[in-house]
């Protein structure tokens, strides 16, 4: 997942390990080419539509700060700059299904796959907050239930536009004069609704049929979306455990909505630090936690959070403070992974802010790059992800210590494949399913 200056570490733009340079389409370049060579399957891109508000609706405190969501690019940008320096890696741009037309999303995604020769992956979001709302023409963000429901219906609409030309419909026959067959192109199916596109769709249909589709909502309710939707999910909870807890009643929901629990892929999301040894990993943690201001970090919680910061007990206990708050964020799923890593591992407000400001409190392997391959072996081992999603704390820097020292890992252990002189598989939506295929088990690791 790409999204600088500030990603989930938040002094990312401070430290002097940071490429300054993310208002540039060479700095996505290079990241993306970086990835392609370490034998990622997709670079990813959030999205928000209005800086992060406090309760209050200022945004002072993220702009101080340089907080995440102080400065978001348009995904859809970003990527089409990308799309001609890169072969083989797929690209995941977050478009919400609250605010834009279906007609809109279709044509958008669809011209993005054609450029890229089928390789663009479709994270739908629904929004979360008020200030987007309002950005975009609301007064208020509609209640969960009711975006839910209306992404049923937007995702629905938009895979039958995309699905109004036949493969064959594109004749460009030049001697007979066809450019395209009327008859292999359709409009959409009888609308739900008085405000569904008739269509057809003015592209052809696209080399995957439609963008791979992600999603990431770990409520009861964003589940039941994946469940129906997705074929990749990206979950960020609590370790090991809260992953395979996740992963197992996504799949067991997918099963009952009548798929096949194989064609849902649940990534966990990591911030690894890794380092040409365990004690230079540490040093890279010990510089990161270095450039952390207290302050700064306890007035960041405060906004997440919607709490007034002059009033925050920081010694208190942290649990009952996200207890007392419920709801400020917008994401059920994150709240939960919050409190339950908070009451495992005993946090105060304090220390909740300073790793709020460090990781999110996602999981972060650190270490070698054995020992961060041990660790995502025995996460997939476990049944807790079919892959990860790496944030980075730093750009490029992160990725290129995971490049360097955890691919070749697990390269060794059959994990990841070679890069190959071509693409092996000409979509994503092909590559993903080529991971199928059982995995080689790891061979024993040597003693020192």
């Amino acid at each position: 997942m790409v999204n600088p200056p500030t990603q989930r570490y938040a002094a990312a733009w401070r430290h002097p390990d940071s490429n300054g340079d993310w208002l540039r389409a060479s700095s996505y370049i290079d990241i993306a080419r970086l990835l392609e060579r370490g034998g990622f399957d997709l670079m990813f891109l959030p999205d928000a539509l209005a800086i992060p508000e406090d309760a209050l609706g200022d945004v002072a405190t993220t702009l101080a700060s340089g907080g995440k969501g102080a400065v978001t690019l348009d995904p859809i940008t970003v990527l089409s700059a990308v799309i001609g320096a890169t072969r083989s890696i797929g690209l995941g741009a977050t478009v919400s299904t609250t605010f834009l037309p279906p007609y809109a999303i279709a044509r958008t995604l669809s011209s993005l796959d054609h450029l890229s020769a089928g390789r663009v992956a479709w994270n739908i979001v629904t929004s979360t907050t008020d200030a987007e709302a309002r950005n975009l023409g609301l007064d208020r963000i509609p209640p969960k239930g009711q975006r839910y429901d209306r992404a049923d219906r937007v995702v629905a609409q938009v895979l039958e536009l995309m699905g109004t030309w036949d493969p064959a419909a594109l004749v460009q026959d030049a001697r007979s004069g066809v450019f395209a067959d009327p008859s292999l192109v359709s409009r959409t199916p009888a609308p739900r609704e008085r405000a569904a596109a008739p269509g057809p769709l003015s592209l052809p249909r696209s080399p995957q049929g439609h963008p791979v589709l992600m999603q990431a909502g770990t409520s009861p309710r964003g589940m039941q979306f994946a469940a129906k939707w997705a074929e990749l999910v990206f979950v960020a909870a609590d370790g090991i455990d809260g992953n395979r807890a996740v992963r197992t009643e996504l799949r067991e929901r997918a099963r009952l909505a009548g798929r096949d629990p194989d064609e849902l892929r649940v990534c966990a999301a990591i911030q690894p630090i890794a380092g040409s040894t365990r004690i230079d990993a540490v040093g890279v943690r010990d510089s990161l936690l270095a450039h952390i201001d207290e302050a700064s970090a306890v007035r960041s919680l405060a906004r997440l959070m919607h709490a007034d910061a002059a009033t925050l007990r920081l010694d208190g206990d942290a649990e009952g403070f996200l207890a007392a708050h419920r709801g400020a964020t917008g994401s059920d799923g994150f709240e939960d992974m919050l409190a339950a890593v908070s009451a495992r591992e005993g946090l105060t407000v304090r220390d909740l802010a300073l790793r709020q400001s460090l990781d999110q409190l996602t999981p972060s392997p650190l270490g070698s790059g054995a020992d961060i391959a041990d660790e995502l072996c025995e996460w997939q081992d476990a049944g807790a992800a079919d892959g990860f999603v790496v944030t980075p704390a730093l750009l490029p820097g992160s990725l290129e210590d995971f490049v360097e020292h955890v691919v070749p890992e697990l390269r060794r252990r059959g994990r990841l494949s070679e890069p190959a002189a071509a693409p092996s598989a000409p979509t994503l939506r092909s590559r993903l399913a080529a991971k199928n295929a059982p995995r080689a088990q790891s061979p024993p690791r040597a003693q020192p």
